[in-house]
């Protein structure tokens, strides 16, 4: 089992690439074939296949199933396996990584706040707080910083 920071280090390894985080944004809508993704990222399948691979390797993504193929081999099925959330934070006097897996999130205290509204409604309400909690964070690290400096002469 990875401890925090290899995790991390997983996940940034496997998310620094261009083609790899393109990939992930098909994902995110479903289930995918290789085949399918190279020709919508105009590149190989031998390329995304070595991107797969580097996903899978690191924990983020794995085979769904296989679907039997009437041109030959069975086609491999492609799907998110890990919900995370990442923080990077870098500043003066502040270099903090964090990562929550989101799997283990229990959201019960929080589900009656949305219960009755359609979902586009509830999606923009959780997106418009989601940014709110995005400033106030950033305010704070931000001060923090801003501490940091004074108590260390920056």
């Amino acid at each position: 089992m990875m401890d925090d920071m290899e995790e991390v280090d997983a996940i940034l390894r496997a998310i620094e690439n261009h083609t790899r985080r393109e990939i992930l944004r098909m994902l995110v809508e479903g289930r995918q074939y290789a085949l399918r993704m190279a020709k919508e990222l105009r590149t190989s399948q031998q390329a995304i296949m070595k991107h797969l691979n580097v996903l899978e390797n690191n924990n983020i993504i794995k085979r769904a199933e296989e679907v039997p193929s009437e041109r030959g081999a069975p086609r491999k099925l492609y799907e998110i396996s890990k919900s995370f959330s990442l923080f990077v934070d870098f500043a003066p006097g502040i270099f903090d990584i964090r990562e929550y897996n989101m799997d283990d999130v229990d959201i019960k205290d929080i589900k009656s706040e949305f219960e009755g509204m359609d979902y586009g409604e509830a999606l923009k309400k959780i997106e418009d707080e989601i940014r709110e909690l995005e400033i106030r964070r950033l305010k704070l690290i931000k001060l923090k910083e801003e501490l940091i400096g004074e108590l260390m002469g920056f």
